[in-house]
């Protein structure tokens, strides 16, 4: 769904800020939280991939060739 690309999208920005920040303060922990939100958010944009290919009937809808 539109929905979830676009939560997907907030994460991992919100991902980048945090880990462009503790690359810059010194701050691990902040560095770490960023990549963990990049992958989460990463992972909500597949899901809206896959929940739109499976609404238009794709046969396999995880597959990214069915795009």
């Amino acid at each position: 769904m539109a929905n979830d690309k676009t939560e997907g999208i907030k994460e991992e920005l919100k991902g980048y800020l945090n880990k462009g920040v503790g690359s810059v303060t010194g701050n691990d922990a902040k560095k770490v939280k960023g990549e963990a939100q990049i992958t989460e958010g990463d992972n909500r944009k597949d899901l809206g991939d896959q929940r739109e290919n499976a609404e238009k009937g794709k046969t396999d809808p995880g597959n990214p060739t069915n795009l």
